[in-house]
C-alpha cells in the first residue's frame, strides 16, 4: 500500500516519469499537515498497542490471527474461506511476530485507510481533507476495532484505496484494487454492479474486466485444494437463508450510530447528504466527475449499510449484528462528511478553518478517549484462559490428543490447531462432536465455545465419564466465565 501512496504523486499533473527529488519534496509540502497527523496518530496508537493485552474482535479475532499464523506450515490456510485469503496473505509475516504483529497491521491499514480518504478528498478540491485521517481512525468503529486481528481493517483499506484511484482516472489500477475486496469481505460482492456502473459512465468500461482478476487469480490458486475452479462460490462457509445468532431490528445499526461515528461524524454525514441532491440538481446538465465519485462513494455506503440491516432483520447470511462490519466503510464515510464543510464563504479565512479543524480533532479524539479509556485489561475470558498450567496439562495429557473450543487457548497454549497429523491438538473444526475424545484424551471445556458452538454442557460432560484435572473462573460483577479441563476415562 506504501507503493500505492507513492502513485499519488500523479494527482498533481506530474507523470512518473519526470518525477524529481524537487517534485518529491514539493508534493510531501502540499501534504505536511496529512502526514504529520498521520504519524501522531501512529504514536499514539502505537503507545496503546505497547501497553495493553487487550484485543478487540472476540473469539473471530484469535482464530484470523490462528489462520495467518499457521498459513506457511499449512498453505490451504492461505485459500480458507471463512479465513478470507488476502487478510491470510497480508497478515501471515505479521502473525510470526505474535498477536500484536498483526494488530500493529491493522493499525497500519486504519491510518493508510484514513490517508487515502484525505488524499481522495484533496483530488475532489476539498478543503479540510487531512481532516479524513482523523474522522477515520477516531470513528469509535474503527478505533476500537484496529486493535484486533480481524478483517475489516484490510477491507476497509482496499476499499478507499480503489476509490482514490478512481477519483484521479487511474481506472484500471483501482479496479485491480477493487478485484481483491471479496476475498477481504464476502458480501462485497454487491459492490461490482456499482462499480462498473461507475466505469460504464466515466466511458472507461474497458477497465471493467480488471474487476475480476482477483477472482479469478484466487479461484486458480485454490483450484488444487478444494477440487473445484470455483470454490469462491461453492464452498462459501455462510448459508444466504440462515443465521445460528438470530435475527433484530432492522434500524440496529442505525441505533448503533453512536458506537459507529458518534455524533459529529453524524451531524455532518446528515448535512452532507441534505446538500447532496441541491448539488445533484443544480449540475443536472452537466454532472461533475466530482459529483459522479460523490455518487460512487454515497451509494457504497448506503448499499453496505442496508445489506447488513436486512440481513440482521432476516435472520440470513450468517450475520450476527454485529456494529463493527461498518469499519469497512468508515473511510468512506469520513470523506463524504467532508462535504458538510465545503462552503466558500464561511470557511474562506485561515483562521476560522484554524479553528474549525481544532474543534474538530478534539471533539473527534476526546470522545474517544471518553467511550473507551484505553488503556484496558484483557477480557474476562482471555484472563481466565491464561490460568491454565500449560506444562500440567502436557503432563497429564502424556502423548494422547488435546480437544478445545476457545480459539484463544491454542494461542495459550501455543498449539497449531492444523496440526492434527501428529495427534496433537484439535480445534473446533477438526471434531465433530465430543464422541471422538478417546480415553486418555483431554477434552478442555469452556462456558462461551464449549456451550454455544460445540453444545457441550457440564452435565452431558458428567454422564460420558470424564475425570476433572484442572478448573479455572473469573468473576466480574454479573458476568462469569469458566474452563474446566477434563481427562477422559
Amino acid at each position: 500500500m506504501f507503493a500505492q501512496i507513492i502513485l499519488y504523486f500523479k494527482s498533481s499533473g506530474l507523470s512518473i516519469q519526470k518525477y524529481s527529488l524537487l517534485s518529491t519534496v514539493n508534493i510531501l509540502k502540499e501534504n505536511t499537515i496529512t502526514l504529520a497527523i498521520a504519524t501522531l496518530c501512529a504514536v499514539y496508537f502505537g503507545y496503546y498497542l505497547s501497553v495493553m493485552n487487550w484485543t478487540s474482535g472476540g473469539g473471530d479475532t484469535y482464530t484470523h490471527f490462528l489462520f495467518a499464523k499457521y498459513a506457511f506450515q499449512h498453505p490451504e490456510n492461505f485459500v480458507n474461506h471463512w479465513g478470507k485469503p488476502f487478510f491470510t496473505l497480508l497478515a501471515a509475516p505479521f502473525a510470526q511476530l505474535g498477536l500484536k504483529g498483526v494488530e500493529a497491521m491493522n493499525i497500519g491499514c486504519g491510518i493508510l485507510a484514513g490517508i487515502f480518504a484525505a488524499l481522495t478528498a484533496r483530488s475532489l478540491g476539498y478543503k479540510f481533507n487531512f481532516l479524513a485521517v482523523v474522522f477515520t481512525v477516531f470513528a469509535p468503529v474503527m478505533y476500537n476495532g484496529i486493535f484486533s486481528s480481524l478483517t475489516e481493517p484490510i477491507a476497509a483499506l482496499v476499499l478507499i484505496s480503489g476509490v482514490y484511484f478512481y477519483s484521479i482516472k487511474r481506472f484500471d489500477l483501482g479496479s485491480l484494487i477493487f478485484s481483491f475486496l471479496i476475498l477481504c469481505r464476502t458480501e462485497i460482492f454487491i459492490f461490482y454492479p456499482l462499480f462498473v456502473l461507475f466505469l460504464w459512465w466515466s466511458k472507461s468500461l474497458k477497465s471493467a474486466p480488471y474487476l475480476a482478476v482477483g477472482f479469478v487469480l484466487y479461484s486458480f490458486l485454490g483450484w488444487p485444494f478444494y477440487d473445484d475452479l470455483f470454490w469462491i462460490i461453492t464452498k462459501q462457509p455462510y448459508n444466504p437463508s440462515s443465521s445460528a445468532y438470530g435475527s433484530g431490528d432492522f434500524w440496529h445499526y442505525a441505533d448503533s450510530y453512536d458506537q459507529v461515528i458518534h455524533q459529529l461524524l453524524s451531524l455532518l454525514l446528515l448535512i452532507s447528504l441534505i446538500r447532496f441532491p441541491f448539488d445533484l440538481f443544480l449540475k443536472r446538465k452537466q454532472i461533475t466527475d466530482t459529483l459522479k465519485l460523490e455518487l460512487l462513494v454515497l451509494s457504497l455506503i448506503v448499499s453496505f449499510f442496508f445489506a447488513h440491516s436486512f440481513v440482521w432483520w432476516l435472520g440470513a447470511g450468517a450475520s450476527a449484528g454485529l456494529v463493527r462490519v461498518m469499519m469497512v466503510i468508515v473511510p468512506l464515510i469520513s470523506l463524504f462528511a467532508l462535504k458538510a464543510l465545503q462552503w466558500d464563504r464561511i470557511f474562506e479565512k485561515k483562521w476560522v478553518q484554524a479553528l474549525v479543524s481544532i474543534a474538530c480533532i478534539a471533539i473527534m479524539v476526546g470522545v474517544a478517549e471518553h467511550k473507551y479509556n484505553f488503556p484496558v485489561n484483557e477480557d474476562l475470558e482471555i484472563r481466565t484462559i491464561r490460568k491454565l498450567d500449560k506444562a500440567a496439562l502436557d503432563k497429564e495429557r502424556a502423548g494422547n490428543d488435546l480437544f478445545y473450543y476457545h480459539p484463544f487457548a491454542a494461542i495459550q497454549l501455543d498449539a497449531n490447531p492444523k496440526d492434527t497429523f501428529e495427534k496433537r491438538f484439535y480445534f473446533n473444526g477438526e471434531f465433530k462432536s465430543i464422541s471422538d475424545v478417546k480415553k486418555g484424551d483431554i477434552y478442555l471445556w469452556d462456558s462461551h465455545f464449549a456451550v454455544n458452538e460445540g453444545g457441550v454442557s457440564l452435565a452431558l460432560i458428567d454422564t460420558l465419564g470424564f475425570q476433572l484435572i484442572q478448573e479455572h473462573e473469573t468473576i466480574l460483577e454479573e458476568y462469569s466465565f469458566q474452563v474446566k479441563a477434563f481427562r477422559k476415562l
